[in-house]
This record gives structure tokens, C-alpha cells and sequence, in this order.
């Protein structure tokens, strides 16, 4: 059990999740992190691109691991562009700019590992919202 007393398994197709609007399409699941589950040394997130969709190029503060499950798509690192498939690792170093592109008709979903924990703002701050209604009843 965690330090909450609750078992430590998530159904990632149960959590609540916000939905980014057009032009950087995608729906962003929190599943693990301090506000909501009390993890201390990172946050896991789930981001769901639609197709022909993108993350806009941003960047972090946190160092960034994704893991391609499904879908095509397109990474841009600083200057280098790599195409990205399932079962693919990308590590976005905190500060670097990055995008993710879904090329494809399929969604392209990615489990995002951010160490330390990233900051609840903007669209990330609303999606945690949305993990305490699902993981803190």
C-alpha cells in the first residue's frame, strides 16, 4: 500500500483527464505526483496526441522521459528531428526544447516520466485537478 493506505495499482483508463485545445491537441492524464498521490521524486503523466496534432514546441524545467506506446509521429530536439514509433524512448533534458508531432490517424500516446516533479500550472495545474477527482475519493 502507499502512505495513504490505498493499493498502489492505477487504471490509467479510469483517470480524468483535460483535453488541450487545438492547435496542440491532446488529452493529458496525471496518474502520479505530489498533489495527488504523494510521490515525492517525480510526476508520471499520460499525454494522448490526436492525429495530426502536436505537443508545441515547449520546454521544462524537469527532465523529461517519454515511452511511445502507440502511434507515428515526429520529435523535434533543439535542431535534430527524429521519427518516433511504439516502443521508442525520448529524454528531453530540463531547459531543452521539444515537440512531439503525431503523424499519423492513430493517437499517439505517450507515458511522460518528469523528474524532479514538475510545478502545477497552466493545462498541467487543471489536469491535476482532474487526478485528485479520480485517485483521492
Amino acid at each position: 500500500m502507499d502512505g495513504s493506505g490505498r493499493m498502489p495499482f492505477y487504471n490509467v483508463w479510469e483517470a480524468l483527464g483535460i483535453k488541450v485545445p487545438p492547435p496542440n491537441e491532446r488529452i493529458l492524464k496525471v496518474i502520479l505526483s505530489p498533489e495527488v498521490t504523494g510521490t515525492k521524486n517525480l510526476t508520471l503523466l499520460i499525454s494522448i496526441v490526436s492525429p495530426h496534432s502536436t505537443t508545441g514546441l515547449h520546454t521544462h524545467e524537469s527532465d523529461e522521459i517519454m515511452y511511445v506506446v502507440t502511434g507515428n509521429g515526429q520529435s523535434t530536439m533543439g535542431d535534430d528531428k527524429v521519427a518516433i514509433q511504439p516502443d521508442m524512448i525520448i529524454h528531453a533534458p530540463a531547459g531543452v526544447k521539444h515537440e512531439l508531432k503525431n503523424t499519423g490517424d492513430e493517437t499517439l500516446k505517450l507515458v511522460c516520466f518528469y523528474y524532479p516533479p514538475l510545478k502545477a500550472s497552466g493545462a498541467y495545474g487543471e489536469a491535476i485537478e482532474m487526478a485528485k477527482k479520480t485517485f483521492q475519493k
